[in-house]
């Protein structure tokens, strides 16, 4: 069976990221696309700046 389903949008979603092991490591806040594939159900999620980088490249 082949795969020809594709990626829909779902959200964005801001997420944190704590960096390092120890608790003095500031925490980041990086914004994420969550996406669904048609066929599979299959859930993903990338850096929105990915996304956004993707799109303008057409």
């Amino acid at each position: 069976m082949s795969d020809s389903g594709y990626w829909q949008f779902c959200e964005i979603i801001e997420r944190t990221k704590i960096p390092g092991p120890t608790i003095t490591t500031p925490a980041e806040t990086e914004q994420v696309v969550l996406e669904q594939h048609t066929d599979t159900g299959e859930y993903r999620v990338r850096p929105l700046k990915t996304v956004m980088e993707d799109a303008a490249d057409g």
